[in-house]
């Protein structure tokens, strides 16, 4: 067999392991990669989750709101009117 023959088989064999080194390499980094989005859907999906009812929830704050601005005209109404005499609190020995 010729040196240059010879010579082109050792430079192939270590292109091709060059080649596999890079690929293994690559392959380790898509594997972190991936644990890593995984880990980013998780947290994506659990914010969804808890976003879910804040329709609801703003539904009935709005209808609380309506509630205490309908308990605030009778009172806003009523601010004309004398206010009833206090009463005097019982003392402990009962007078």
């Amino acid at each position: 067999m010729p040196a240059a023959a010879i010579v082109t088989l050792v430079l192939v064999a270590v292109l091709v392991g060059a080649i596999a080194a890079y690929l293994i390499i690559i392959a380790y980094t898509l594997k972190d990669v991936s644990f890593t989005l995984g880990t980013v859907l998780i947290g994506v999906r659990a914010i969804a989750y808890q976003c879910e009812p804040v329709g609801d929830v703003l539904t009935g704050i709005a209808g609380d709101v309506k509630a205490i601005e309908g308990a605030l005209g009778d009172v806003v109404a009523g601010a004309g009117r004398p206010a009833p005499p206090a009463r005097r609190p019982l003392s402990a020995r009962g007078r």
